[in-house]
């Protein structure tokens, strides 16, 4: 007969800041073209940039060549690692 053992133990979560990571980059996603076309679809999402100004001016862009489309989702593309309290890293 095989025993099982259990261990539980505590995790945290922390942003992944490892040089070799990706930056962390933002997009906006309009939420009238997401219904119109389907979540995701690349009418739908702005370019991914670091620099959030840049998502900020294509959702004004967007909305001055479609004045009904006046909704839009913030995404944020950032890594993040997990490890067991007095572990070591993943």
């Amino acid at each position: 007969m095989s025993r099982t053992v259990l261990r539980y133990v505590d995790w945290r979560i922390v942003p992944d800041d490892d040089e070799s990571t990706p930056p962390i980059t933002f997009q906006m996603e309009c939420v009238a073209c997401a219904i119109l076309y389907g979540a995701y679809d690349a009418k739908a999402l702005s370019p991914a940039s670091e620099d959030f100004a840049d998502v900020q001016d294509w959702a004004l862009r967007h909305s001055g060549r479609n004045p009904e489309h006046t909704a839009f989702r913030e995404q944020v593309h950032r890594y993040w690692k997990t490890y067991t309290v007095g572990g070591s890293s993943c």
